[in-house]
């Protein structure tokens, strides 16, 4: 399958605070269910004072939606320790790159304390790329839904990824797409976006890594959630790569 060009590219990501309401997919697990409201209770047609009066006690019986409160994720990287390395004559550092085995493996670990998936949804690439989210895409993951891949970051390194982001959070108070490096305690070294994108196309994002040169760091990718029912926050990753970009100088010769 040839690849698509990206829509744009950017550097790290801003929050789309649109209201737009977020694309159903044609087909997969990850189709979104709609309820329709229930009818409201009838009564005889002359009776106009009890028509109203039902109403009213439709109105006011009606369930409040439920408060919301900011809840913390845990980064999950308590897996085998065995960074990445560059092979020889290849460019990517990243294994499993575009997720091509169809599972998160091969480099890749869950790094969430929510699954993440593979899925055969609309890939950038290839028959695979990586989803972040609840399973239905019909609410928001209790905490986060993530993968994450240690890498020994070389000189003049740039990350790049695809992103298929889909939200319609109005800000990231309680959920928000994001990518970050992490340390070996799961503590974030720098958050490269958090966000709540809705735009249904990949994106090319791009970080430069270069001032992390030399350290073993864990790449996450992932969305962030508080479990609430009424809203949803997504994101897709595939063709990740950490190249080096820049080589170093020679040092000059000692007199």
């Amino acid at each position: 399958m040839a690849e698509r060009s990206p829509d744009s590219e950017r550097e790290g990501f801003e929050p789309s605070r649109g209201s737009t309401p977020l694309l159903a997919f044609q087909a997969s697990a990850f189709n979104r269910s709609t309820t329709s409201p229930r009818g409201a209770a009838c009564a005889k047609p002359h009776l106009v004072a009890a028509i109203l009066g039902v109403l009213l006690v439709a109105i006011g019986a009606a369930p409040a939606q439920p408060q919301r409160h900011a809840v913390a994720g845990h980064y999950n990287v308590a897996h085998q320790r065995i960074p990445s390395t560059l092979p020889t004559g290849a460019d990517n550092l990243i294994s499993n790159p575009g997720f091509e085995t169809g599972s998160i493996d091969h480099g890749w670990y869950q790094c969430g304390d929510v699954a993440a998936y593979t899925t055969m949804e609309h890939p950038y690439a290839g028959a695979y790329d990586e989803y972040s989210g609840t399973l239905r895409g019909t609410s928001e993951p209790l905490g986060n839904s993530g993968v994450c891949q240690l890498v020994t970051i070389p000189r003049g390194a740039v990350l790049t990824a695809y992103l298929y982001q889909l939200s319609n959070e109005a800000d990231t108070s309680f959920a928000y797409q994001e990518a970050a490096l992490l340390d070996d305690r799961g503590n974030v070294v720098v958050n490269l976006f958090k966000a709540v994108n809705e735009r249904a196309g990949w994106v090319l994002g791009r970080w430069n890594l270069g001032a992390y040169a030399g350290r073993t760091l864990w790449i996450y990718f992932g969305v962030h959630g508080d479990g609430y029912a009424h809203s949803s926050t997504q994101q897709f990753v595939d063709n990740v790569t950490l190249t080096a970009t820049a080589k170093a100088m020679p040092r000059p010769p000692q007199p």
